[in-house]
């Protein structure tokens, strides 16, 4: 059974998912520049790494599942 109080995932398309990693890895990247104590900034730069990591794994794999759909 499923709790209502969970967040149901969202399903993104791979140009769309690789745009949403994008922008959050940016706000990431502004919220460091802003942060005033070293260990927010910390963490937003890891996330913002975090997620740029992800843009390039999906950067290696978008276009293998492009030409696999080809043929």
């Amino acid at each position: 059974m499923n709790d209502p109080r969970e967040p149901t995932a969202i399903f993104r398309s791979g140009p769309d998912e690789c745009a949403y990693l994008r922008r959050r890895a940016a706000d990431h990247r502004q919220l460091a520049e802003k942060s005033g104590e070293a260990h927010a900034r910390s963490i937003h730069l890891r996330l913002a790494q975090l997620y740029g990591d992800r843009v390039r794994l999906l950067d290696l794999v978008l276009p293998d599942q492009h030409t696999a759909q080809r043929y």
